[in-house]
């Protein structure tokens, strides 16, 4: 909107290039000075003139593209450096051998650049970047693989293109992927970028490779498969539209023909009375983008050294007086073409750059964290090395106490760390200690006979101490493997710990990695001898002392609850139990003795018979017995349930003490005094990188520099298409 103050040279510029069309010769004094006299009178005549010159300037603009084509030729030299293939916009040239491709590449060039021959020329692809000189300058070409090397000699460029395809993909024409770069500088072109791919063949000849079409196809499927591709579908006018190897492809990829544009050539050798209006009309084949035909120079006009602009001159003449064509003259030629697809790929360009930015961002972050994980370059120095050696120890010290501590890893989907040993703990030894039940280890048999060993020559009433004590012994010792097993699976949770610890400064050094592995399994095997020995004495003080003092044991409330139904529901019992209870009570009686009363008199034996070396009871089980081994198995159960407790508890104390947290405690010492004896140490071999790792830091470091470069350029390339 222009204001009532004095114009500024943006004020004028925007309002002249929102009023009047771009490249419409006018004059920019008259037009302002009609446009609002008032305005203008309060500008002085000096100023209309600085500011009239200026919007003139502005509206003076190269052919389309003069920013972002140029743009989008640095990202493709950046990223070939690189190696990197990113999906940039660029027209792919394809079509059937013989259809005339290589002239119309020349014809945009406006030289004679590429080689030519029978059969497959074209064997590697190639990446024509178009750039526009200053009237008059000297035209050359650039390739990226002779960067300082500028060329002025176009027949020295195709002999180049031959060298390079032989070099790389052979003399016996096969074909390869690797693309070959070519920048032309010239004022007589468009800015273009063009893919020339190689033309498709359907039989193999000579010595070329039997699977050359499927070779072919499968490179210029790479190529037009990307969705930034503009294609340009070069076909033969003299051929049915419907075998074309071209369009074939270019439907397969584009099937709605939104960015594919249709050339045909050879319209001059089409039979006399007819013509290709339904496929130039896209009546045929249509195409979003249109279709341009075109003429070339044949063979005889090659080889007689007939000049292309001779050609493009004839070619004019052609599409002016041909009968069909005529009609349609202006939208047809090579040099129509070179303007459409600098308009299509400009706009194409501008449609994309958002989605270029962004994906190049996105590089730029998986580069950084790339480059991140293969850790800084190594100082020279020995000092250097060992203090960096020393911070590697540490870190990896403090990161197998977090992983046991359980603030690494907090959000992952299982469990890790020290949760794995929490569950080893109250999941898995709880288990194994609740298997280790008093009934499920010993029998109505093994308790009769400890009670009738416990009591010797002489019957016992109820069960004496010692063989109470003898079965609670044999219950305690079966604890003694669980606990042990319990301690052995910590210790290769351990293992299981340290070797996931993913400490990406040890990673880097493979030689470190393992000599670190080593010094800490050993420190852990040591550790777990150590935990054992404990394990070992908790068991021998359970063995050592039972307690049936304990508050917890309930075996003399049990006695006189058992007895009491005793006295109530069998008369006969009672009766035995007062006879014998005139008798003296029996020294192995124990604590049982201040509440019943065990015979004196021994069994009788048999007379005149002399006993066997093994002599086993008989299965016959007395109501007596019966109620001593019901009895003893409430004892043992309320003993055992004590003991468990306390075995868990002490156990699982005893592991954290002397293994998990002495691990922990003592690793950095370990690690410290092996691997850096008395301050020195032999860093440089400890610190020697996989063979791979600095090659890898040093792609990603060009990588990262490439990703930056490119951003820079699409921003700056941004900021004067909107200017």
């Amino acid at each position: 909107m222009l204001l009532r103050r004095t114009l500024k040279p943006k004020c004028i510029s925007r309002r002249l290039k929102k009023r009047v069309p771009q490249h419409q010769p006018i004059s920019l004094t008259t037009s302002l000075l009609s446009h609002d006299n008032r305005i203008f009178q309060r500008i002085n005549a000096r100023s209309i003139r600085f500011y009239a010159q200026k919007a003139e300037r502005d509206l003076n603009l190269t052919p389309v593209g003069k920013n972002l084509i140029p743009a989008v030729n640095k990202l493709q030299e950046i990223f070939s450096m690189v190696g990197n293939k990113l999906d940039l916009p660029q027209v792919v040239v394809i079509g059937s051998q013989s259809s005339g491709k290589s002239s119309v590449l020349e014809s945009l060039v406006g030289r004679d650049f590429l080689p030519r021959g029978t059969g497959i020329v074209t064997r590697r692809p190639l990446i024509l970047q178009l750039h526009k000189l200053k009237e008059g300058e000297k035209e050359y070409g650039v390739f990226s693989h002779k960067p300082n090397q500028n060329i002025y000699d176009f027949d020295e460029i195709r002999s180049e293109i031959s060298r390079e395809t032989d070099r790389v993909a052979g003399n016996n024409r096969g074909v390869s992927t690797v693309p070959i770069i070519l920048r032309i500088y010239s004022p007589y072109v468009l800015p273009l970028t063009l893919v020339d791919t190689p033309g498709l063949a359907r039989v193999a000849v000579g010595d070329q490779p039997q699977d050359i079409e499927k070779q072919i196809r499968a490179m210029v499927h790479e190529y037009i498969n990307m969705k930034n591709a503009i294609i340009l579908a070069v076909t033969a006018g003299n051929q049915d539209i419907a075998t074309s190897d071209a369009i074939h492809m270019a439907k397969s990829v584009d099937p709605d023909g939104s960015r594919t544009i249709g050339v045909l050539t050879k319209l001059d050798l089409m039979d006399k009375g007819t013509d290709a209006m339904p496929v130039l009309l896209g009546r045929t084949v249509p195409l979003r983008s249109g279709w341009v035909g075109v003429v070339n120079r044949s063979q005889d006009d090659i080889n007689t050294k007939k000049s292309i602009g001779n050609a493009i001159k004839d070619e004019k003449n052609f599409f002016d007086s041909h009968v069909s064509y005529k009609t349609i003259s202006d939208r047809c030629g090579n040099q129509f073409l070179g303007e459409k697809c600098s308009k299509v790929l400009t706009e194409h360009i501008r449609k994309t750059l958002p989605g270029l930015r962004a994906e190049i961002n996105k590089l730029i972050q998986e580069r950084s964290e790339e480059l991140s994980s293969y850790g800084e370059p190594l100082p020279e120095d020995e000092v250097s090395k060992g203090w960096h050696l020393l911070q590697i120890l540490n870190k990896f010290s403090v990161d197998l106490s977090s992983a046991i501590a359980g603030t690494n890893d907090i959000g992952s989907s299982e469990l890790n760390g020290g949760a794995r040993i929490r569950y080893i703990f109250h999941e898995s030894f709880q288990k194994n200690i609740g298997n280790v039940r008093p009934e499920s280890i010993l029998g109505d048999q093994d308790i009769r006979t400890a009670i009738r060993n416990a009591a010797g020559p002489k019957a016992a009433l109820f069960v004496p101490d010692s063989a109470f004590e003898l079965l609670a012994r044999k219950h305690i010792e079966l604890l003694r493997h669980p606990s042990v097993l319990c301690s052995d699976m910590v210790y290769t949770e351990l293992l299981r710990i340290i070797a996931q610890i993913e400490n990406k400064d040890m990673m880097r050094f493979p030689k470190l990695q393992d000599k670190t592995m080593e010094i800490a399994n050993k420190l852990i095997r040591k550790k777990l001898k150590e935990t054992n020995a404990l394990i070992h004495q908790l068991i021998e003080f359970e063995l050592a002392y039972i307690n049936t003092s304990h508050p917890d044991f309930v075996g003399v409330n049990v006695l006189l609850n058992e007895n009491e139904h005793k006295k109530t529901n069998n008369n006969d019992s009672w009766k035995n139990a007062a006879t014998v209870n005139e008798q003296s009570v029996s020294e192995n009686s124990g604590f049982f003795s201040s509440l019943f009363f065990g015979s004196k008199n021994p069994e009788p034996q048999p007379k005149g018979t002399k006993a066997p070396n093994e002599l086993v009871i008989d299965k016959t089980i007395s109501d007596r017995e019966k109620t001593q081994i019901r009895l003893i198995k409430k004892l043992l159960e309320s003993y055992g349930s004590i003991v468990s407790k306390n075995i868990q508890d002490q156990v699982a104390k005893v592991i954290m003490h002397g293994l998990v947290n002495a691990v922990c405690r003592d690793i950095q010492k370990e690690l410290v005094s092996a691997l850096y004896k008395g301050g020195t140490t032999n860093a440089s071999d400890l610190l020697m990188e996989a063979g791979d790792i600095e090659m890898k830091r040093k792609v990603c470091i060009k990588e990262l520099d490439a990703l930056h470069k490119a951003k820079k350029v699409i921003t700056m390339s941004e900021l004067m298409d909107g200017w």
